[in-house]
């Protein structure tokens, strides 16, 4: 920061958070300016044929400290008395009198003014809790703001106000209110932890990653406007209040940065609050919290223990359609809530995979021309799938489901794998793996056999399903789709209709 800017915000902020000593500093400053101005004024003001600009102190034979004391005199008492360092016209040393009175009477209204505000100004009077914590119960979360009161007199009007703060862009963040209201509590007794409660899944938030210390490290949140989700930096606590009896202005307030391990997933210690200690100290005796508040408020219990015991999806193709996707695992009622858009990370989407149209599999598929039912075209058809590109991504959707619906969709992916793919997921769910299904050996080997032999083709059917789907979802979901699937050279396109071949094994 540069020495104009430290002025700036020095001079911006004088009058609420500076520290007395800068106000002394600053008053001795423009003490000394004043008088010496006035000095100068005093020891060079002459008859008005005498008035040059080399009159400077120096330039008479009289010495200059007489002119400094009644400058100063005078700027003290506000009175025009003094017979010292007189000027020689008596108009002109009137003048000059009168102005430096002036001054004085302005400088000293400054100064209780400052010193007003200073007394009405809040007090930081509140200790915060160093460290955030969570309290999971039910599969919710809620966040946990604890807050003392450092001073010996009871506060009352509590007002709490928590915001998460979250990354839309490299220049722009969102504040997400968590809470903005007066706490149950009515008052805040010294020395006796406070509680205050905000919940976390009401707001769209989710926790994405823990450390092996038990500290979050990946916040994120989702509303109805956001394709995804958005990552949160950090949690601004603050809570004000006032003294009761004097009606004094108190507050406190906290930044907990994500980075600097500020939000611990795990819940508080409790402290055994020692209320006859509180209530019994006088108002003017200087005090300490207790000590099994000081030992104790500060640290955490141990964290939180996480099963990733969930299932999720990441579709990218035809699973985007949560039409498609619900018939699949046969869910009958559902949202598409139940179907947020995610990002995977160091993957492009590729036509990749094919089934040979030649085989039939019982149970499975094969494909007929559309406007020729009974014609079974000797073709490969392909789909889509991922594969690993460092600077790429892939925008899909994210799905929970169960291990019946797990089963269902492996059964219907049969050119695919199911893959681990947690780790790549730009904000991944902290209770559970993520999978994603890619192309198997064998499958990629039919696309290049396909391709090779010039029969690989593309259902129009398909194609405009996935491309519908990715249009429904948003413009972030869209542009991704467009811009990196393209259709490879050689590869026709074709109106096919899919038909089921029964488990006999006939067509």
């Amino acid at each position: 920061m540069t020495a104009r800017h430290r002025l700036r915000n020095f001079f911006l902020n004088l009058w609420n958070e500076q520290p007395l000593w800068h106000f002394l500093v600053l008053i001795v400053c423009l003490t000394a300016t004043v008088v010496f101005a006035f000095a100068v004024l005093y020891y060079t003001a002459g008859p008005l044929d005498q008035l040059s600009w080399r009159k400077l102190p120096g330039g008479y034979d009289k010495p200059f400290l007489p002119c400094v004391e009644r400058a100063f005199l005078e700027f003290v008492t506000l009175s025009g008395g003094s017979t010292q360092c007189v000027v020689p016209v008596p108009w002109l040393d009137k003048a000059i009198a009168a102005v430096q009175i002036l001054c004085g009477l302005f400088f000293f209204a400054a100064i209780v003014a400052f010193v007003t505000a200073v007394v009405l100004r809040p007090k930081a009077v509140f200790a915060l809790k160093h460290c955030l914590n969570l309290h999971r119960a039910e599969g919710r979360y809620d966040l946990i703001f604890s807050v003392y009161n450092a001073s010996p007199v009871t506060l009352s009007q509590l007002h709490v106000r928590i915001i998460a703060r979250a990354r839309i862009d490299q220049t722009t963040l969102r504040n997400v209110l968590l809470r903005d209201d007066a706490p149950r509590q009515p008052l805040a007794e010294p020395y006796i932890p406070l509680r205050i409660r905000a919940p976390l899944n009401d707001f769209g938030i989710t926790i994405n990653a823990v450390d092996a210390q038990g500290f979050v490290t990946a916040l994120s949140v989702r509303t109805e406007r956001d394709p995804q989700p958005l990552p949160i930096e950090e949690v601004y606590a603050e809570i004000r209040g006032v003294m009761l009896g004097i009606e004094q202005p108190v507050q406190g307030a906290w930044r907990y940065c994500l980075a600097e391990k500020a939000l611990f997933h795990g819940r508080h210690q409790s402290v055994d609050s020692d209320y006859p200690y509180a209530r019994g100290k006088g108002l003017f005796r200087r005090l300490s919290p207790p000590g099994d508040l000081v030992r104790a408020f500060h640290r955490n219990a141990s964290p939180l223990v996480t099963q990733a015991d969930k299932i999720y999806v990441f579709g990218f193709g035809s699973l985007v359609d949560p039409a498609s996707f619900s018939r699949t695992i046969g869910r009958d009622a559902w949202l598409v809530e139940d179907f947020p858009l995610a990002t995977l990370e160091g993957y492009k989407r590729v036509w990749g995979v094919a089934m040979d149209n030649r085989v039939s599999l019982p149970g499975y598929k094969h494909y007929v021309r559309a406007d020729a039912p009974d014609s079974v075209p000797a073709v490969h058809v392909c789909f889509l799938d991922v594969a690993p590109d460092a600077s790429q991504q892939v925008v899909g959707v994210l799905v929970a489901v169960s291990e019946d619906e797990f089963a269902r969709l492996k059964q219907r992916e049969r050119n695919y794998e199911a893959v681990d793919v947690t780790a790549a997921i730009v904000h991944p769910p902290l209770d559970g793996r993520v999978f994603a299904f890619m192309g198997l050996a064998e499958a990629k080997a039919r696309f290049d056999a396909g391709r090779a032999a010039g029969t690989l083709v593309i259902n129009t059917a398909y194609q405009t399903q996935v491309e519908c789907a990715y249009r429904s979802r948003g413009k972030v979901a869209f542009d991704n789709y467009r811009e990196a699937t393209e259709i490879p050279d050689g590869v026709a396109l074709v109106a096919l209709k899919m038909v089921r071949i029964p488990e006999t094994g006939g067509r």
